[in-house]
């Protein structure tokens, strides 16, 4: 990136070679930090490491090392479980384990352990997630947290299959002779808006949910309509979902509520064994005096932040020193950033003076636990220049692409206004999100003969 920059700004030279500014900005190139983030955490690290416990001469193990150790460190932690018959863990093998074959409990234990490595704060984030399990009894499972989750997908559901209904519903109505497979379909209907309209009190959803039959659909060999069959088919598949969501309403609040809390019981132990798992793989890290990435980041953050007695986030001496020290902080790829490098980032700036590029529709590293919603809170609440009148929280929409033809953009426009959403892609592509011309090509048009 440092050699484009100076190969444009020669070309500009080229132009202008009188001009000062640009010569000015050749010598000043040799002092910004342009680097990638992890090799921004590293200098920090580097710089210093007597804030905490870390040599200066820590190396950055490769993946294969780190992924042996982890191994290592798992399975000397169960062995060691195994013979002290720990209670907690013979609970846990006994709920996640089949056939005497622990590998399922190892396996989760390392997910869960790589997913919160994009937090900042791993056993804060397990503590918090774990505390929302707490539940009241006799508490309406539709207002829980859980409950409201399972609503609101049931509810998508039963939507879905009321569309469906619907629309084959018209298509025959036109028919006289479809009468009695119209009334069917309405049945249906209006017994699924019924199950739909209850679903804000989890019992009586339960209940109208289990009270809903379908009546048998008419076989009437003299009728050969081609949507009889088509209704038939639609008619089957939405019962189908309504058999999975029955799957999820079996059982009453109270007893909801109550598996809700064998589960906070059961992930509390699961906790307590990650934790174990993660201090007993940091020390030997340290005794190995090696690091792996996420290391570089959480170290980097432990030095740029701390917390207060009153668990405020605050920052250290050596922040307020880089702080002083970046006049401006350019990130690219913004969309795929995680939290944990939103914090860092943060922590080095004024709080004016961050400029980001990104693009969500471009965002592949949800599965690495990048943050695409940073971007979009920014995207939604950040104002263009003409809106606000002011440099601070500013939005510049980058509208023009310059790598394709009008074709290409045009399809590529109407594919995406059509299947994006924000529950599908993060974000509603309408007209003001388009890819427009912004550059002209030759027409390579030619006759065939």
């Amino acid at each position: 990136m440092r050699e484009r920059i100076l190969d444009a700004i020669y070309k500009k030279l080229e132009e202008n070679p009188e001009d000062e500014n640009l010569q000015r900005q050749i010598v000043l190139l040799n002092k910004s930090n342009i680097c990638t983030i992890d090799s921004f955490c590293l200098d920090v690290i580097r710089n210093n490491f007597f804030e905490i416990d870390v040599s200066a001469n820590a190396r950055v193990a490769d993946g294969t090392e780190i992924l042996l150790l982890k191994q290592e460190i798992l399975d000397d932690l169960f062995e060691e479980k195994y013979v002290s018959e720990d209670a907690d863990f013979i609970s846990l093998i006994n709920t996640y384990t089949h056939y005497n074959k622990d590998e399922e409990l190892k396996d989760l234990i390392l997910k869960i352990y790589s997913y919160i490595q994009a937090s900042p704060f791993p056993e804060d984030w397990l503590e918090e997630s774990i505390a929302k399990l707490k539940v009241d009894r006799n508490e309406n499972f539709s207002d829980t947290q859980w409950g409201k989750f399972i609503i609101s997908k049931v509810n998508e559901n039963l939507e879905n299959g009321i569309l469906k209904l619907k629309n084959i519903k018209s298509k025959i109505d036109i028919f006289q002779d479809m009468d009695k497979y119209s009334n069917i379909l309405s049945m249906d209907i209006a017994g699924i808006c019924e199950v739909k309209n209850s679903l804000s009190d989890w019992n009586k959803a339960c209940e109208k949910l289990g009270a809903l039959n379908f009546k048998t659909w008419p076989a009437d060999k003299k009728i050969t309509n081609e949507y009889k069959d088509e209704a038939k088919e639609i008619r089957n598949s939405v019962k189908e979902e309504i058999k999975k969501i029955k799957s999820l309403l079996i059982t009453d609040s109270k007893e909801a509520n109550e598996e809700i809390l064998y589960m906070h019981d059961i992930l509390e132990k699961l906790k307590n064994l990650i934790l174990e798992f993660s201090k007993k793989f940091y020390d030997a890290k340290r005794e190995k005096n090696i690091m792996d990435f996420n290391d570089m980041e959480h170290l980097a953050l432990n030095i740029l932040v701390k917390k207060d007695e009153n668990g405020n986030i605050i920052k250290t001496e050596v922040a307020k020193k880089y702080e002083e020290k970046f006049e401006e902080i350019a990130i690219d790829e913004y969309q795929d950033s995680n939290l944990v490098q939103e914090y860092i980032l943060t922590s080095i700036s004024r709080g004016n003076n961050i400029f980001m590029v990104g693009d969500v529709k471009q965002s592949i590293y949800k599965f690495r636990q990048a943050r695409p919603d940073l971007f979009l809170e920014k995207y939604k609440t950040y104002q263009t220049k003409g809106n606000k009148g002011k440099e601070d929280d500013l939005k510049i929409q980058l509208f023009k692409n310059f790598r394709s033809r009008k074709e290409v953009l045009d399809f590529s426009n109407l594919i995406f206004a059509n299947i994006m959403s924000e529950e599908l892609g993060e974000l509603n592509y309408t007209e003001e999100e388009y890819l427009n011309l912004g550059a002209n090509y030759e027409d390579t048009k030619q006759d065939l003969k």
